[in-house]
């Protein structure tokens, strides 16, 4: 089974988060006592990223297969899997709490929309292994 899609996603909302989280910092609020953002903690916040995603992205893993095996159309699939992982950035979000975190939720919630619409998702080349 190809599957590149799901790590091309999940590294792409990762790294993309930071950036977006920035943006969003300077437009929504320009707080000179915010000492740090992710950018200026990028290693921190790729290997925390990749911590608290990990649980929704090993569910992810699940129904990316059940949808390929299942022959669901690449459109509905794709809809369904960016669902998911934004969904799971709202849970996460809302289970760690904290003053910042509505703006990285916010943040992550628009990359992985970002990343999951930039690759492609092809069910038809992949085989499926016992």
């Amino acid at each position: 089974m190809n599957w590149s899609y799901l790590f091309k996603h999940w590294f792409g909302t990762i790294l993309l988060g930071p950036f977006i989280s920035e943006i969003i910092m300077y437009i929504s609020e320009l707080n000179p006592h915010k000492i740090v953002g992710l950018l200026e903690v990028y290693p921190i916040a790729f290997l925390f990223s990749i911590i608290f995603s990990a649980p929704t992205y090993i569910l992810y893993g699940f129904i990316y297969y059940f949808l390929a095996s299942n022959k669901v159309k690449n459109e509905h699939s794709k809809i369904i899997l960016i669902s998911f992982v934004a969904i799971g950035v709202i849970i996460t979000t809302l289970l760690i709490k904290g003053s910042w975190m509505l703006d990285i939720g916010l943040s992550y919630f628009i990359s992985s929309v970002i990343a999951g619409l930039s690759f492609k998702l092809n069910f038809k080349n992949s085989k499926l292994e016992p």
